[in-house]
């Protein structure tokens, strides 16, 4: 049974020229939604949390504020793809780089969201170590205890960093000679003519465990392909709700298929 693919019938301000240039500096607009993010919540904090002449309100405050408002603009543009960048079932599949937005749907738009309050964890991260290890006269060291603890934050911190910086390329995207699969962590190519099918699969339970414990929620679903020397890598860039995965196969398909002969 064919499943009916969602299609937004409204459309973005931008061109889909201007859309590839505001996702290719979507990793530097996430580390502004981090830096401001933190800033401003930490002196708020400290100036309207703190019973302390020592802390001040400054025009750290509302210029962080503002560039949070930036921030969050350009995170409603690239939430909101022109239909121009979108791989539809129905093609045309010539244009040199098209988006399947059902994949990576799920997680793309809380994955941006989480900037700020990533910010505000980096920020304890360069105090860890050195805390565990006692270079803070008013806190004892703890190098059994608070050093293992410590290195977990940073190795937690680190790829939660990486993940909000890639969030916005977080997906698939087709050419007309490669699947790009643009995970949290690295990007892989493939070329379409070595792809024999695409399938829905349920992912594996370290898999999900993995991806459930970054992201706090289930993932169950991906996408998986079958390649021509055999291997059938899983798409974990690809990891959204039973329909997405559903619908973005079928996007998919059609894309090798317009290819074929």
């Amino acid at each position: 049974m064919t499943k009916r693919i969602r299609v937004r019938r409204n459309d973005s301000p931008l061109s889909p020229r201007s859309y590839w240039r505001l996702l290719a500096w979507s990793p530097a607009i996430m580390l502004v939604g981090m830096a401001a993010g933190a800033v401003l919540i930490v002196r708020s904090m400290l100036v309207w949390g703190v019973d302390d002449d020592d802390y001040q309100f400054g025009l750290d405050i509302p210029l962080s504020a503002g560039l949070l408002i930036l921030w969050a603009g350009a995170v409603a543009l690239i939430l909101l793809p022109p239909r121009g960048v979108l791989a539809l079932r129905s093609g045309p599949f010539e244009a040199k780089r098209l988006m399947v937005w059902p994949l990576g749907r799920r997680f793309r738009m809380w994955n941006m969201l989480a900037a700020p309050v990533c910010g505000l964890l980096v920020v304890f991260v360069p105090f860890a170590i050195p805390t565990a290890l006692g270079w803070n006269p008013g806190i004892p060291a703890s190098p059994w205890v608070g050093l293992p603890m410590a290195l977990g934050l940073t190795a937690v911190a680190s790829g939660l960093v990486g993940i909000v910086l890639r969030s916005a390329l977080h997906g698939v995207e087709l050419t007309p000679t490669h699947l790009i699969a643009r995970g949290y962590l690295w990007t892989r190519r493939y070329p379409r003519h070595q792809i024999v099918s695409v399938n829905p699969v349920v992912l594996t339970f370290w898999s999900s465990a993995l991806l459930r414990m970054l992201m706090n929620r289930d993932v169950e679903h991906s996408l998986q392909l079958s390649l021509v020397d055999g291997r059938e890598p899983l798409l974990l860039a690809s990891n959204s709700h039973e329909a997405d995965v559903d619908a973005a196969a079928e996007i998919i398909r059609a894309w090798r298929s317009a290819f074929v002969g």
